[in-house]
């Protein structure tokens, strides 16, 4: 059984628009949130042309001249940007009927290439129940048919496997959001003669130890301590209907160590 992913209905048009623009083709991130046994797309983000590609109006017409660092520098950029509990969730890659028979090899090697840039930053380690499916998104310009596909970025043999793309509409309208401020406050002691290399390894390993210590902490929704597998709202009385649908929003508190 393959993966479902939920998408806000505005992207579809978003998609759409990009098919309808004179390029050979056109590569973009998803972004959403990830849960076990389904996945919301929330937004859809073109992979922006460089400045000479702007200043010349050149486009690449050949899928084998796909710029995989841009790429990838696109989505660490936009994955830092992202609030907690959203992420990169896959590629995908619009392209006319000539280029669609390489487009999947092109989407594959992407969402790896990816990962990889996004992992290589982390400061937490993903958990046993974190999903490792990436979405690789292939769209005709001239049919307009949409293929999703899923490769699981843990393994560098995966093959792909089939995936339901469903449009949805206020997807993220009744979300509950958490809201939460965190002071870094770091002393890393270094050499004034460490070389840069030595600079930026401590500073990481400063980073990891900081990271640990968040993960140690002790965290307050709504003044509350909650149990792993409790939900947010329990004790609550839901609202009936969607007219009273709106983002609630919840504030958590960090207890570190001293």
């Amino acid at each position: 059984m393959g993966r479902t992913y939920f998408v806000e209905e505005g992207i579809g048009q978003y998609l759409s628009d990009l098919s309808t623009k004179s390029k050979p083709y056109v590569t973009g991130l998803l972004i959403g949130q990830c849960s076990p046994q389904r996945d919301y797309v929330i937004r859809a983000v073109r992979t922006p042309p460089k400045e000479e590609q702007r200043e010349d109006n050149i486009s690449p017409s050949k899928l084998a001249s796909i710029d995989e660092e841009w790429i990838t520098t696109h989505a660490s950029q936009v994955s830092r940007m992202l609030p907690g509990g959203l992420l990169v969730l896959g590629v995908f890659i619009i392209a006319t009927p000539e280029l669609s028979k390489d487009s999947q090899n092109a989407l594959r090697k992407l969402i790896f290439s990816v990962e990889k840039s996004l992992t290589k930053r982390r400061l937490w380690k993903p958990t046993e129940e974190e999903v490792s499916d990436r979405a690789a998104l292939q769209i005709c310009s001239a049919t307009k048919k949409v293929v999703c596909r899923t490769y699981d970025v843990q393994d560098p043999k995966s093959s792909a496997k089939p995936a339901d793309w469903k449009y949805q509409s206020a997807l993220s309208a009744s979300w509950l959001a958490l809201d939460c401020a965190v002071n870094v406050n770091i002393h890393i002691p270094l050499l004034a003669t460490s070389p840069n290399h030595d600079l930026e390894k401590n500073t990481k390993n400063g980073l990891n130890r900081w990271s640990k210590q968040i993960e140690d902490s002790v965290f307050l929704i709504n003044g509350q301590v909650k149990d792993d597998d409790t939900e947010l709202l329990e004790g609550q009385k839901k609202l009936r209907g969607n007219s009273q649908s709106s983002t609630q929003f919840s504030d958590v508190k960090v207890l570190t160590q001293l």
